[in-house]
């Protein structure tokens, strides 16, 4: 497990063993959402790595742009954060609180490349399969790699399920060279 990871699923293990109920917790990981949003901005880290900057006022400035209300326990991290100059490990700490609560709410992980964009109809029928091989609900995230040439993967958990074109040539490529011995 890579360090910066590992550091992130503490801190979010830290705060939701914090919190009491499941509207808590949904609160709690959309305030990390709405700052991950802002940490990750074109510019952000002028501000948030400046050494002029005190650490409250990286504090206030961050929790301002994000909006909204922000819980003491937050705040409380991004302090420590932002006097270690670690304000940027933000958004992998709102993944990893995302990841435990779906862990603590039963819901799977699930990856679908595509090489195109996919439509809704499309969606539905990838989550619906999902479903199917998690048993059970699933959080699906989505992305484009053209490489694929056409048609998808799906990543739910440690299987993989490849419909794409690009697999199916390296198959066939496989066939092809243990045939020929």
């Amino acid at each position: 497990m890579d360090r910066p990871l590992g550091a992130a699923r503490r801190y979010a293990s830290a705060l939701l063993s914090a919190v009491s109920d499941a509207t808590a917790a949904a609160r709690l990981s959309s305030e990390l959402d709405r700052l991950a949003d802002v940490v990750s901005a074109p510019g952000a880290r002028l501000l948030l790595d400046d050494p002029r900057a005190t650490v409250p006022s990286r504090v206030t400035a961050l929790t301002s742009a994000a909006g909204g209300t922000v819980t003491p326990r937050v705040i409380a991290l991004l302090t420590m954060l932002a006097r270690r100059r670690q304000l940027i490990s933000v958004p992998a700490i709102a993944v990893a609180v995302r990841e435990a609560l779906d862990l603590r709410n039963g819901i799977t992980a699930a990856r679908v490349s595509s090489a195109l964009d996919l439509g809704e109809g499309e969606r539905a029928s990838i989550e619906k399969h999902a479903q199917t091989i998690a048993g059970g609900a699933v959080r699906v995230a989505y992305t484009v790699d053209e490489s694929l040439v056409g048609g998808v993967t799906l990543r739910v958990g440690d299987r993989l399920v490849d419909g794409s074109v690009k697999g199916r040539l390296a198959r066939m490529r496989e066939q092809i060279l243990s045939a020929a011995g």
